[in-house]
């Protein structure tokens, strides 16, 4: 059989070099070395930020790749401490919801595949972090049948079916910024936030220069909802039904700026047209606010913007309106931190905002953006005040004035 061609041979070859070795070996492998027939390894450190669900999460992503002509079914993923001990884990359904393939099905990858493993690795507010994670991944094997399609393991060959190993380890960088709100008033929604779902920004992860970025892992799009709990009311179409659009924008920290763009047009909402890597973040800032972390604005009016490359801000101070310009289909101010100035070549960095409160999390559906309809708020979510925390995804955010 071919399987046991390519797995014997790997195997003997192996065994040989051990031999070679001398006779201290007395196996190819040690007891927790596994041929795993996949690659699994993070994207980037870990930075811990406290969630306004009181725990610290450490969101990050693991690159998975299959690197054998086998059909690979991811079936666990885990992150346990150097002792082993599991700190987090998913499986099934749950872990299908946080993997992005990039062929293949939710879970399993064929030959060559590969898939991205979203990770929200939490702990209580006052745990003790690890000094550095691992994965604990299982994964099982099929061969390509004659039709190139899965076909079940057959028995006997040099490798089991069913595999568990462990690797990938990463330290844990820096804690979250402390920064000031983008914003001031009440009823802004944190759509596409962090950091158990599998939104628009966790989920992307970009390749530049070779490099895997995940720029926009704590994004938020802050949208408003009006007395009514609607983002707008009138013609979806019209920007005048959003009574958001227009909102100052405010510098969270002191910095200078170190990336402007202010060339792009409003765009009709709900139509997205003219895109280019250039204008996608529409007009935009980004300012450097020191230690290596770099705030970005996107999607700004033309025109509004009050600074300009290489001048100095305060925090607090208003840097332009909120609009609807480039890759949007309705006004939102896009936000996040960066460790580069570059909104596409760099790896989102975390924050927390001195102070808001929120009456709890926003169920939102197609039809809040689509029709207007009211948005129902669960106020057993994250309710109450907050003090240097991360706004989560959905929470409804008062900024006071």
């Amino acid at each position: 059989m071919r399987l046991r061609s390519m797995l014997a041979g790997l195997v003997a070859a192996v065994a040989l070099e051990a031999s070679c070795a001398g006779a201290a070996l007395a196996q190819s492998l040690k007891a927790d070395e596994v041929l795993s027939s996949t690659s699994v390894q993070p994207i980037s450190a870990p930075n811990p930020v406290a969630g306004a669900d009181g725990r610290v999460h450490l969101a990050y992503e693991l690159l998975v790749v299959n690197a054998s002509r086998l059909f690979m079914t991811l079936d666990k993923v885990e992150a346990v401490d150097a002792s082993g001990s599991s700190l987090w884990s998913l499986e099934g359904d749950a872990l299908a919801a946080m993997i992005q393939t990039y062929s293949g099905g939710a879970q399993q990858l064929p030959p060559g595949g590969s898939a991205v493993v979203f990770m929200d690795v939490n702990f209580a507010a006052d745990a003790a972090l690890p000094k550095e994670v691992l994965a604990r991944v299982t994964v099982s094997r099929k061969i390509a049948g004659a039709d190139g399609k899965p076909a079940a393991f057959p028995a006997g060959e040099p490798v089991p079916e069913t595999v568990t190993f462990t690797g990938a380890a990463t330290g844990i960088g820096a804690g979250a910024r402390v920064i000031e709100p983008p914003l001031r008033g009440k009823g802004w929604l944190a759509v596409n936030g962090c950091c158990d779902s599998l939104t628009s920004h966790r989920g992307g992860v970009m390749a530049v220069n070779g490099l895997l970025r995940v720029p926009e892992r704590f994004a938020i799009d802050w949208i408003q909802m009006d007395t009514g709990d609607r983002v707008f009311d009138g013609d979806v179409s019209k920007l005048a039904s959003y009574p958001y659009y227009g909102a100052e924008v405010h510098s969270v920290a002191d910095g200078v700026v170190v990336n402007v763009y202010d060339e792009a047009d409003e765009q009709t909402p709900g139509t997205i047209k003219g895109i280019t890597t250039e204008n996608i973040g529409g007009n935009m800032l980004a300012i450097d606010i020191g230690g290596g972390a770099y705030a970005f604005y996107a999607h700004m009016q033309r025109g509004s913007l009050k600074v300009k490359l290489g001048d100095k801000v305060k925090a607090g101070e208003v840097i332009g309106l909120l609009g609807n310009t480039g890759n949007t289909t309705g006004p939102h101010l896009h936000f996040h931190l960066m460790d580069g100035p570059s909104p596409l070549d760099a790896n989102g960095l975390p924050f927390v905002l001195t102070r808001f409160s929120s009456p709890g999390v926003a169920e939102v559906t197609e039809d809040t953006f689509e029709k207007g309809s009211p948005v129902r708020i669960d106020a057993s979510r994250l309710a109450g005040d907050h003090r240097d925390q991360l706004p989560l995804n959905n929470q409804v955010v008062d900024f006071g004035d």
